[in-house]
């Protein structure tokens, strides 16, 4: 979704394919090991009246993963400039007008993204919150598709746009904690909470390059958490809306 797949187009060093290779080879082996240790703790992690069973192996496969692919992603994302300066415009970082890939998976990120709105407002209760996100959510995607759009074409845009989609993704954080924060059982919903606080952090580190105020070294490896963390919700078999969120932030992946 809005973590469209773009290529570093600046300061490319020695040895930068290789270490970009690495680097999506290391993505898609973390992803496939979060889904499969959520799977795993799912099947063995709770006893038959759904309590947490005694500390394990299978229990803790998926946070050691998580942890391993967090210092991974700190360390590989060294090579980016740590702090915020006056950076140029946003197509000299981000490869829309130079990848289509790029810009595929940002745009079926986005419908995506829409569609699981319009699946929430079908299919769920009618209630102020179930009506209210959904058209937030959708609102936030068009805006991702309108500066896709217009870097793609290497054209001006407001920075404001890239707010609505970190202020719909902060609500469906909310939202979501305070619907599950009486469960006190963290396996089942801990998961999908890291998922939307790194998909959260990464959209507010995209939008703080629109204000020429963007940290490499933080969208990375925000950047590679919310797809490792997508995987691992999608493998818990969610809801329709809710795969198809998940779905959008999985494959989508926003590099420098």
């Amino acid at each position: 979704m809005f973590s469209g797949a773009v290529r570093a187009v600046f300061r490319k060093k020695k040895g930068f394919g290789f270490v970009k290779i690495l680097h999506w080879l290391l993505l898609v082996l973390f992803s496939a090991a979060a889904a499969l240790a959520r799977l795993r703790l799912l099947a063995v992690g709770f006893d038959a009246d759904g309590l947490p069973v005694p500390m394990d192996f299978n229990t803790m496969a998926l946070p050691a993963v998580l942890v391993i692919a967090a210092v991974v992603a700190v360390i590989m994302a060294r090579r980016y400039p740590a702090q915020r300066e006056l950076c140029g415009s946003m197509d000299l970082y981000f490869a829309f007008g130079r990848s289509t890939l790029a810009v595929l998976l940002m745009v079926l990120g986005g419908f995506a993204l829409i569609g699981s709105a319009v699946c929430s407002l079908v299919f769920s209760l009618r209630t102020t919150v179930t009506m209210i996100l959904p058209v937030f959510l959708a609102v936030g995607a068009a805006c991702l598709l309108y500066a896709t759009t217009a870097l793609r074409r290497k054209a001006e845009f407001p920075g404001v746009v890239l707010l609505v989609p970190v202020c719909a993704m902060v609500l469906a954080l909310i939202l979501f904690y305070r619907e599950h924060a009486a469960d006190p059982i963290l396996r089942h919903y801990y998961v999908e909470t890291l998922a939307l606080a790194a998909l959260t952090v990464l959209l507010l580190e995209f939008a703080a390059f629109a204000f020429r105020g963007g940290a490499p070294r933080l969208l990375m490896p925000a950047s590679t958490m919310s797809v490792i963390l997508c995987a691992a919700a999608l493998a818990a078999r969610p809801s329709l809306a809710e795969i198809l969120f998940y779905a959008g932030g999985a494959p989508s992946y926003i590099r420098i």
